[in-house]
């Protein structure tokens, strides 16, 4: 007898759309899974479907359910393989995804807004409320069964109910378990040479950001089940002054890599009047940190990690040449580590400029360096980007209660500035709030200084000497921390705060991407 409502486990059921798949709803083996379903055709009605869920008890915790001659959901026919298609959930994204196991390639998705199974690729695609629906499998139509997707609201967890769950090794599938094609190589730059970049299906989970420029959502890879973050910006009219801030960014990102800089993935389209910026997905921004409970306020000894961290994204900028422009907050994201650390990462460059070419006003609010209000059209340097970062770093400790004092002018910024770096945890910092550019300690050898340029891309003999000589005539400074422990060294105190790296030298990171050979864009020079 039928269940008058799903199971409580069931996250979604299969409701039968043929003769083939009544059979299979019907078979006595089936019977335990069947319950009563909204009907998906007729609103208001009921119809049957097999429960697919936690409650099946698959042989491998990353299933839920099996379908075919010998599986979970049994399936008869001659056409039909052992393993035909299965339920899977991605190992870290938690996505539920179908999987074509037969060894006839057999299965499809089908309906409206389906998509199918990309050729060259594991035969694999998500599946949720508002994607891939239908499915059918058996016959070279792939139609001997077919079912729609109905999909339950849930009252549990489904990382507890994996957590729960055990694998069985000695029942796991064998015959059925490789993948039907071999797996293509994950493509990281606009164009590949030689290769057209595929492009990327995805489905909408969370939106990240909204302004001006557009939207950012975390987004599903249909074909992977990864997580991507992917930036929409509309399509600016050809040589439009947007036109050449959205190409410089693609261009930038394509050509450089960093541990500390969000990784680009692609772009692709226009597509509805829209570009899409695909790049790595992470926990949230420093601002997040900030607003949800103040973390460097609470913690001032994590300030350590992100200046460094950011340190080394910036004289890497610098070393290639580049000044990001906007370094604030909410443009630092970070993730957050199993020993409770963060791993942090400079993203948007949106406004990011050639040095030399750079003259335009840029910058978000207090965050500006002096520079450019008092000197407006003059050559920037990469300078703007370490007085940005020490007034993040200001604002994000509220060193010298800097967030409630009047911020509206450029002398009132700076004025607070000074005093946070006058404060004694700040004063290793003060060669960055210097109002004269030139006078200001680069990224590079504030690296040197604090962290005994760990971490530093710039060579060696590249870097100025008078902030060196400087450090000679006063107190020999240790590395920067907001609280010292007992005059202990700082590697005595916490344990190690940075994964120490050896210098990078003049050489990019291993697997670092060159510029690309092809672009979207038409080909047009830098401007500023």
């Amino acid at each position: 007898m039928a269940r008058p409502k799903p199971h409580p486990l069931a996250l979604f059921s299969i409701v039968p759309k043929n003769d083939g798949a009544w059979a299979i709803l019907h078979h006595p083996h089936n019977r335990h899974l069947v319950s009563v379903v909204p009907d998906p055709e007729v609103k208001g009605q009921s119809t049957y479907g097999l429960n697919i869920g936690f409650h099946i008890g698959s042989k491998s915790r990353s299933t839920l359910a099996t379908l075919g001659r010998g599986a979970d959901v049994t399936v008869e026919g001659a056409n039909i393989s052992r393993i035909q298609c299965s339920f899977e959930i991605h190992e870290t994204t938690r996505e539920i995804m179908l999987y074509d196991r037969s060894t006839s390639h057999s299965t499809q998705v089908c309906g409206t807004g389906s998509t199918p199974f990309k050729l060259g690729h594991p035969r694999r695609v998500v599946v949720d409320n508002r994607t891939n629906l239908e499915f059918g499998f058996g016959g070279v139509a792939c139609n001997l069964a077919h079912f729609h997707l109905i999909w339950h609201a849930r009252n549990f967890s489904i990382e507890e109910q994996i957590n729960c769950r055990e694998d069985k090794p000695c029942l796991a599938r064998t015959v059925d378990e490789t993948p039907t094609v071999v797996p293509s190589q994950r493509v990281t730059r606009i164009h590949t040479p030689g290769n057209q970049h595929p492009e990327i299906r995805y489905t909408l989970r969370v939106q990240l950001g909204k302004g001006s420029f557009g939207e950012v959502w975390r987004v599903a890879n249909i074909d992977s089940g990864e997580h991507l973050a992917v930036k929409m910006v509309e399509w600016p009219a050809l040589q439009s002054h947007n036109y050449i801030l959205l190409k410089r960014e693609v261009e930038t990102l394509a050509r450089i890599s960093h541990p500390n800089i969000i990784e680009y993935i692609s772009a692709q389209g226009p597509k509805d009047n829209y570009l899409e910026i695909f790049m790595g997905v992470r926990d949230g921004t420093v601002q997040d940190l900030i607003r949800v409970d103040d973390l460097f306020v609470r913690d001032p000894l994590s300030a350590d990690l992100l200046l460094h961290q950011m340190l080394q994204a910036l004289d890497y900028l610098t070393f290639k040449g580049l000044i990001h422009r906007d370094v604030k907050p909410e443009n630092v994201l970070y993730t957050a580590l199993p020993d409770g650390s963060y791993h942090y990462q400079l993203t948007d460059f949106g406004l990011c400029n050639v040095i030399g070419n750079a003259r335009t006003f840029a910058g978000s609010g207090f965050y500006i360096a002096p520079e450019l209000e008092n000197n407006r059209g003059a050559q920037q340097t990469s300078k703007m980007d370490v007085w940005s970062l020490l007034v993040t770093l200001t604002y994000a400790m509220n060193m010298g209660r800097f967030r409630e004092k009047p911020l509206h002018t450029i002398q009132l910024r700076i004025k607070a500035v000074h005093e946070a770096v006058s404060e004694e945890i700040f004063r290793p910092l003060r060669d960055m709030a210097h109002i004269d550019p030139n006078q200001r300690a680069s990224a590079a050898d504030m690296l040197d200084e604090l962290f005994n340029g760990v971490g530093r891309t710039t060579p060696r003999n590249q870097i100025r000497n008078d902030i060196t000589q400087n450090a000679l005539l006063r107190p020999q400074v240790q590395q920067f921390r907001p609280s010292d422990e007992g005059g202990k060294r700082p590697e005595q105190l916490h344990g190690a705060m940075v994964t120490k790296r050896p210098e990078q030298g003049t050489n990019d990171q291993p697997g670092s991407r060159e510029a690309s050979q092809t672009s979207i864009f038409p080909d047009r020079r830098f401007e500023n």
